[in-house]
């Protein structure tokens, strides 16, 4: 292979957009000095999209398979594809991604030169893409290179781990790419940023597994890790910064500090098979963290407590956490928590338990105020250093909709605790309502006796 890791990566990263493909022109891409061009496109009903470049100076074809796009396609990408991999070990979109490959190796079958030589065909993706890039690779006999990928291993597919066909960078902290092993080989980087956060999580740095730790916590606070943005020269905001890759010191750093990294990293894995992942990870890498997060022991306890200990009990009545599958608020709060999670992650800051009051706190307010969803989660303007945080339910332009608000500052100093409790006497409250109401009927409609 001639195109280098760097060249894979940008191919990765521009596989987010869809192109123009309506002449040669528009599908001429020139990207970190290489030109391509784009020989095709698809976009499917499982969510899957995919484009094939041909470099043209040695005329390698490489596919691109699209990663996570949560803000775009949270549904189909989050629930259906990410949400069936971990839950369920199934990949909605594996299937459009081998046929889009097999056309691509097809391409490449009629672009013999005068020699009879093929262009060679390799695979790359970042997230979910470099799930698929994993799986193609490894049923249709390719090479390639991914970027945090979803290791494919576990997906039943019967795909091996390990092997060399496949490079897969990942970042120490990513929280997604650490949930399953992989086919192909793993090249690890590390931050300074990353090691503090595992530090500050309880991991030692050793081989010792006594050491009481939180993965949870390191997976919410090192939630950027997963971003694509470490593998190019650009920041997360787009301005020009060094690629992780062309840092030797980086992986010198990972080697270094492997033995914690490893605990980290294995502690996420042997989460994933008990965690019901689902809509949470519409929210991307924090979503998922964040749904570990909650299955988790509290530092303080034993990490090698009883994990049915760690876990809600089950019983015939809805739980009070409105953060468990059963209780009848939890879409509600869902919808809430992804709105704040959004405005979160476009403002650089991770799901934080400051997120987490604040998502209990407007639960609250929104169900007192008579809403059964959240259509939109949105700052109001900062008046006198207080900032409102509003819950919408339905258009925002349409003056019949319901709407709850919060003090941002406020609600973020409510523990969680109290606002379920707070929830839980809302619930009885308007539990008690109509019955109330049908006695005062009674009451009204009854007739009157005279003596």
């Amino acid at each position: 292979m001639s195109m280098t890791t760097q060249q894979y990566a940008n191919l990765a990263q521009d596989a987010y957009r869809s192109p123009d493909m309506s002449s040669l022109d528009s599908r001429r891409t020139v990207i970190d000095g290489v030109e391509y061009t784009i020989r095709a496109h698809v976009s499917k009903e499982s969510g899957y999209q995919g484009t094939i470049y041909q470099r043209n100076d040695t005329k390698e074809i490489i596919v691109a398979h699209r990663g996570s796009e949560f803000d775009t396609q949270p549904f189909k990408d989050g629930v259906f594809a990410d949400g069936g991999m971990v839950a369920r070990r199934v990949n909605a979109q594996a299937a459009d991604a081998l046929e889009f490959t097999r056309s691509a190796i097809e391409m490449a079958q009629t672009s013999r030169d005068a020699r009879g030589m093929e262009p060679q065909v390799t695979v790359t993706g970042h997230s979910l893409g470099g799930c698929l890039a994993q799986i193609t690779a490894a049923k249709l006999n390719l090479n390639g290179e991914t970027f945090n990928p979803y290791g494919a291993v576990s997906l039943g597919m019967r795909i091996p781990e390990g092997g060399s066909n496949v490079v897969n960078h990942v970042m120490a902290g990513d929280v997604v790419s650490a949930a399953s092993k992989h086919f192909g080989k793993v090249q690890m980087y590390a931050e300074p940023v990353e090691l503090n956060v595992l530090k500050a999580s309880g991991y030692e740095d050793n081989g010792s597994q006594w050491d009481i730790r939180n993965p949870g916590k390191a997976a919410v606070t090192g939630g950027d890790s997963h971003r694509m943005h470490h593998f190019l020269d650009v920041d997360g905001n787009g301005q020009p910064d060094r690629s992780i890759l062309s840092q030797p010191q980086a992986r010198d750093l990972a080697e270094k500090h492997r033995p914690m990294i490893d605990k980290y990293r294995g502690d996420i894995e042997n989460m994933r098979a008990g965690v019901s992942i689902g809509v949470a990870v519409a929210n991307g890498a924090q979503g998922i963290a964040g749904e570990i997060g909650r299955h988790l022991p509290e530092k303080s306890e034993s990490p090698f407590k009883d994990a049915s200990g760690a876990l809600p009990q089950r019983t015939d009545s809805p739980s009070v956490d409105p953060r468990t599958p059963r209780h009848p608020d939890n879409p509600m709060y869902l919808q809430i928590r992804d709105g704040i999670g959004a405005l979160h992650g476009r403002e650089g800051r991770p799901f934080d338990e400051t997120a987490e009051r604040t998502t209990a706190s407007l639960l609250v307010a929104s169900k007192a105020n008579g809403l059964n969803r959240v259509d939109h989660v949105i700052p109001g303007q900062a008046a006198q250093n207080d900032q409102k945080l509003f819950a919408v339910q339905g258009d925002l332009l349409d003056p019949s909709h319901r709407r709850a608000q919060v003090s941002v500052a406020q609600a973020a100093q409510t523990p969680v605790d109290e606002s379920f409790r707070k929830l839980e006497a809302v619930g009885q409250r308007l539990a008690q309502a109509p019955a109330q109401d049908q006695v005062q009927e009674h009451s009204r409609s009854a007739p009157t006796r005279s003596a």
